[in-house]
């Protein structure tokens, strides 16, 4: 697979050219062709200039780069957005968004509805970009957060483009001596699948202490190993129609210190 084209919400990035420019940044590195999303809330024309002039910057910008650019103008209720948004996913290799605000605003709530619907309804990757810091686009040092579940294994065949473009990828295994999901070596048979795939990849094995919640052990380990991009499965609570973030997902979402790239 190779990264062709990438949906990247304008909305969500608005507060930061650091995001944006890293959006763009990805898409240069993998020549893909872009597509910036703007949305106005229907009958709301005042917004309307402002949307359109942001992406006109937004496509001058990346002409600029030598990438192909297109741009769209979403008008619809603020509540049909994430779906409309997630039908046009599907049509692209990735979806690129902002870090959705945790301030309990209605605009947060919007972001939010967002990133839950292109995660669990695209059928598409979809890579997060935290509010704060420099994100690489070309990372030095990738984690891949493996538990061997359907999820983790979508996520890093999705992230395989930009894992060979990679300095490092480490496979982060959180092990506690019991499961056997993860057979008797874990992590060695996904390491050896990554190298086949020219990926230079390191084997790490962290035990599983009760005490501390997964979210914060990854987020050590994106610390300690000074890692550029995070790489995870998109975690839920219920197999019901309707699906809930985890724990997992809902705080990284929250603390997430550099791009995730999750699906589902």
């Amino acid at each position: 697979m190779a990264i062709k084209d990438l949906l990247i919400q304008i909305d969500a990035f608005t507060a930061s050219e650091t995001q944006l420019a890293y959006a763009l940044g990805i898409a240069e590195a993998h020549g893909a062709h872009t597509i910036g999303v703007a949305h106005v809330p229907a009958g709301v024309a005042s917004l309307r200039d402002d949307a359109q002039a942001a992406l006109s910057a937004f496509a001058r910008a990346g002409e600029q780069r030598g990438l192909t650019m297109e741009t769209r103008l979403t008008e619809c209720a603020p509540g049909d957005l994430a779906g409309l948004l997630a039908l046009q996913a599907r049509h692209t290799d990735m979806t690129v968004i902002g870090q959705p605000a945790t301030d309990g605003s209605q605009q947060g709530r919007l972001q939010t509805a967002v990133y839950e619907e292109l995660l669990f309804h695209s059928g598409r990757p979809v890579l997060v970009v935290p509010w704060a810091g420099r994100p690489k686009p070309v990372p030095q040092t990738t984690i891949v957060a493996w538990d061997a579940s359907s999820t983790a294994a979508r996520a890093l065949a999705d992230a395989l483009p930009i894992l060979r473009q990679a300095g490092k990828t480490v496979i982060l295994v959180a092990t506690d001596g019991q499961s056997t999901t993860l057979g008797a070596d874990p992590g060695t048979d996904i390491a050896q699948h990554l190298a086949r795939h020219d990926v230079d990849v390191e084997l790490r094995r962290i035990p599983l202490d009760p005490d501390t919640k997964t979210a914060d052990l990854l987020l050590s380990q994106v610390a300690d190993l000074g890692a550029d991009l995070m790489v995870m499965g998109g975690y839920h609570h219920s197999r019901m129609r309707e699906y809930i973030l985890g724990g997992v997902t809902r705080t990284i979402m929250k603390t997430m210190t550099v791009p995730i790239l999750m699906s589902h």
